[in-house]
């Protein structure tokens, strides 16, 4: 999975630490969700987009083959 969570993150100006405090979770998820290499469950996924003012559609890119 590939996500734009990086790119929103940055544009609203906001650090990792920031948006994890936001959502309540530890700077590594974020770290994590930037790469592509954690999944978060649904309620992780739409506060990350309230917080960054995006969808979950916006944020994440889902593959045909995944």
């Amino acid at each position: 999975m590939q996500t734009r969570i990086k790119e929103y993150r940055v544009r609203v100006g906001l650090t990792q630490d920031d948006l994890a405090r936001r959502v309540g979770v530890r700077r590594e998820t974020i770290v994590f969700l930037e790469q592509g290499k954690y999944n978060p469950s649904l309620k992780l996924a739409h506060d990350v987009a309230v917080a960054l003012h995006a969808t979950i559609d916006d944020l994440f890119i889902f593959e045909e083959n995944e």
